[in-house]
């Protein structure tokens, strides 16, 4: 008798252990609503990411005016944060429609290990959004000693015999023209030279192409070929150019789009201003190829709470206004006359030590969130960037 007890208790505990495992797993909207066109289909519920992580799926809605994901910590019994925890961006926003491919590059590397939602968010017209969630989702750069299998040392030959020198063979200089996307998210690719032309497509972060054409106007841009047979414009600010441009010809970018008229309707009446105040460094010297943390003040002067949204943070050279590095930030739920300190936003920069740096820090860069002044949104911070230890 004490036996069969003893057997049912531990089949309960089972059980009971499944159905909280099971819970824990969490796709929103559940399996049978999932929207093929708005979906993350990598990475699923309960993996392990570390690194660069490529996240798939579909954002490819009727009306649809961009996307972006964004993520946040769970809570300790793997539930959900609430509302007002804000989310973090992985993305910037984009446009380009993406159907079963590469939604975006997740940098695991600046977080710390733990368990994780991530969220995709599409903005479509009439002010509505369409949501889709994973989790949960383990990130792991630093596993424990013991999760790592050891590599068993070479054997060491008991009589070595040295290999013969070997010629080294000389680099060869590479004359095609190439564009290499330098910025740490995908880069439209639009249908002229300049942000007026609609954008077709995106390439990734490190994608090479083929450079067919430069810009007659002067603006810079190039015409690429992209993998798929098309041919588009990127700007020359989020591209580095190698190989031999002096045969590339010139290009007369077509006529700009004419405008849709549009009917008019009355706008949405908003209440929120956000507004950016004072921002410090920690540490409070930003040093050569050493991470620092900016925090900033961000203050709701208007008389309704604000949506979570992004904040931009773009590194300058002052002595040519070179891009140097970049990353992005969270706004969160703030209340009206309320004040948030945010931070930390992680930012290296590893170019132009003992020179001037100028720091551009703009509360949502992409206008997504209604304010009733949109022109206290940014701040302008000169520093000089350290040696430290590089070289």
């Amino acid at each position: 008798m004490h036996r069969k007890t003893h057997f049912i208790v531990l089949v309960l505990a089972l059980v009971l252990a499944l159905a909280v495992t099971a819970q824990a797993q969490d796709i929103s909207p559940t399996p049978g609503e999932i929207n093929p066109n708005a979906n993350i289909s990598w990475p699923p519920p309960v993996y392990v990411l570390r690194g660069q992580f490529t996240v798939r799926g579909s954002a490819n809605l009727p009306g649809m005016l961009n996307y972006f994901l964004e993520f946040r910590p769970l809570e300790d019994d793997l539930s959900s944060a609430a509302d007002d925890v804000p989310w973090f961006p992985v993305t910037a926003a984009l446009q380009a429609a993406v159907q079963d491919d590469v939604l975006g590059i997740w940098d695991t590397t600046p977080i710390e290990d733990g368990v994780y939602e991530l969220r995709l968010t599409i903005n479509l017209q009439n002010n509505q959004r369409e949501f889709f969630r994973v989790a949960p989702l383990r990130v792991e750069n630093a596993p424990p000693p013991f999760a790592v299998t050891p590599v068993a040392p070479a054997a060491t030959p008991t009589s070595p015999v040295p290999p013969p020198p070997v010629q080294p063979t000389p680099t060869q200089f590479d004359p095609t023209p190439r564009a290499t996307v330098s910025a740490g998210v995908p880069v439209n690719v639009r249908r002229g030279d300049s942000v007026v032309y609609d954008a077709f497509a995106a390439l990734q972060p490190g994608q090479t192409v083929t450079i067919v054409g430069r810009s007659s106007t002067g603006s810079g841009w190039y015409v690429v070929d992209l993998p798929n047979g098309q041919r588009g414009w990127v700007a020359p600010t989020v591209v580095t150019v190698s190989g031999d441009l002096s045969g590339v010809p010139f290009v007369v970018p077509p006529p700009p789009p004419t405008p849709t008229p549009i009917p008019a309707t009355p706008p949405p009446t908003s209440t929120v201003n956000l507004v950016v105040g004072n921002y410090r460094f920690d540490p409070p010297s930003p040093r050569c190829n050493q991470t620092f943390n900016i925090y900033l003040d961000v203050a709701n002067f208007g008389t309704t709470a604000n949506p979570s949204g992004t904040i931009s943070v773009q590194d300058f050279r002052v002595a040519d206004g070179s891009l140097q590095g970049n990353t992005v930030g969270a706004i969160p739920v703030i209340q009206p006359g309320q004040t948030v300190n945010v931070g930390p936003i992680p930012l290296t920069i590893s170019t132009y030590y003992n020179e001037q740096h100028r720091l551009v820090i703009t509360l949502d860069p992409g206008n997504l969130i209604p304010e009733t002044n949109e022109t206290d949104n940014l701040i302008i911070a000169i520093y000089t960037l350290e040696k430290a230890s590089c070289p």
